[in-house]
């Protein structure tokens, strides 16, 4: 979302937290005054019951109807089901085995989080490079212990002041009225010019989001020339390769990525035009020099581990797999197919044993029907792997007729281990069947190079014979 402050704001943020504040504006204090929370519910995720009952008071001076409590991503999980919150501090070492960052994360990739919701991420880490790690995810904001009274609600207050300015513009790009950007930008930006960068990032991102791509290039190329900045740059290469200008975008992102190296969508974006150059090693390459930062993200370990199996390179693709399996467990980011491409690699090395105990890893990540899939393609792989093509074959038809309904149902990457089971075992309808129905979901550049090889290996296989 717009709604985030890039990392500058949030590291500039983290590291004055024991800055001597400024004495207030008149502006600043009438906003102290207010009571954002009135009325509203707020949600405090730590496990410390001292730091739980601290930020109850405070919030509650700012007006919060009630202050709940949890201490696990699993709990959050599950009040966000059923209440509703207008506020989310959580602290990012948590009870459990995924932290704050991790929750962050799974709201935002499953768009859990709508745009008034405030999430403000709470740690005793002060190092640049763990603030900049969370600062991807996109919190409203991020404070370093210990913290005052008074920063805890500066800061609240900061964050809700700008969501009811800019509200009208959220929430029209969140609900995609993209045609009534331009008017309520510019008014905003003559009753608020304070908030002129975010104003500008709202409108870039709704003439991104409608397809207006010439009309965000040239308004792009004009605020870069008046004052540069690293987000207008990518957001400039972004326009690029939405128009398939790889070389130009590539060029514009090198640049960012030499010049910013904390800027990790722009690290992420430029791995992606470089795949898409058919640049693989390189794309791995650019993600691979984020060292631990690029592990802070299920997404981006799950884009190494693809990266790895498109070069060929089964030993990067399991360790990054691993990854996968283990951050994303008993979460809403956790896919069957990583444990399918995991179980593939295994077998492929001649290590049943180790394919068969990811079965029992699976029994916590996944649905009973999915664990059934699982065991059976893990099968019909076996067979393969043994060169028993026409078993493998006959098993898999059987999936077929047995699971119809249901593979229409599965995830792209889920039907695509299914699609290389059919080419390998000369299914080749079935298997084109398969391509049609994930290609109508536009599917990741990932997913799209998967089939192609598929179909590629069979048609080098039928010229060898």
């Amino acid at each position: 979302m717009s709604d985030a402050a890039t990392p500058w704001d949030l590291v500039d943020q983290a590291f004055s937290n024991t800055k001597q504040e400024q004495a207030p504006s008149k502006m600043q204090q009438a906003v102290k005054d207010m009571t954002p929370l009135k009325g509203k519910t707020a949600l405090v995720v730590d496990t410390a019951l001292a730091t739980r009952r601290a930020i109850q008071e405070q919030l509650s001076q700012l007006g919060a109807r009630s202050v709940i409590f949890a201490s696990s991503v699993s709990e959050v999980e599950q009040m966000l089901e059923s209440r509703e919150f207008a506020l989310i501090v959580c602290e990012y070492q948590l009870e459990g085995d995924r932290n704050g960052q991790q929750l962050l994360e799974e709201l935002r990739v499953g768009k859990k989080l709508h745009w008034n919701i405030a999430f403000m991420m709470v740690t005793g880490e002060r190092t640049y490079s763990n603030v900049v790690a969370v600062a991807e995810f996109e919190p409203d904001d991020y404070l370093i212990k210990p913290f005052t009274a008074s920063i805890l609600s500066d800061r609240v207050v900061r964050i809700f002041n700008r969501k009811a300015r800019l509200g009208e513009a959220y929430s029209a790009l969140y609900e995609g009225r993209h045609d009534e950007m331009p008017a309520i930008c510019e008014q905003l930006q003559q009753n608020y010019p304070l908030y002129e960068q975010e104003i500008q990032r709202l409108r870039i991102d709704s003439l991104v989001l409608s397809a207006r791509f010439t009309d965000a290039e040239d308004e792009l190329n004009r605020l870069i020339s008046i004052s540069p900045k690293p987000w207008m740059q990518l957001k400039l290469a972004k326009v690029k390769s939405e128009q398939k200008r790889y070389a130009e975008a590539g060029s514009l992102l090198e640049e960012v990525v030499r010049t910013n190296p904390e800027y990790l969508a722009a690290t992420d974006l430029f791995s992606e035009v470089l795949w898409e150059q058919n640049k693989p090693d390189e794309a791995l390459e650019v993600l691979e020099r984020l060292g631990a930062k690029a592990l802070n993200s299920t997404t981006r370990l799950r884009k190494l581990a693809d990266l790895a199996v498109r070069v060929g390179d089964d030993t990067r693709s399991k360790n990054y797999l691993t990854k996968v399996i283990d951050r994303s467990r008993n979460s809403s980011l956790s896919q069957l197919a990583d444990y399918l491409q995991l179980s593939k690699i295994y077998i492929r090395e001649g290590k049943v044993e180790e394919a068969e105990r990811l079965t029992s890893k699976m029994r916590t990540a996944v649905n009973s029907t999915e664990l059934e899939f699982a065991r059976s393609l893990m099968n019909i792989q076996k067979q393969i792997s043994e060169g028993k093509i026409e078993a493998a074959a006959e098993k898999l038809e059987e999936f077929f007729q047995t699971h119809a309904e249901q593979i229409q149902t599965m995830e792209n990457e889920t039907q695509t281990s299914l699609l290389e089971q059919c080419f390998a075992t000369n299914m080749q309808q079935r298997g084109l069947d398969l391509a049609r129905n994930i290609s109508k979901r536009k599917p990741n550049k990932a997913i799209l190079d998967r089939i192609k090889n598929a179909i590629a290996s069979t048609k080098q296989t039928e010229t060898d014979e």
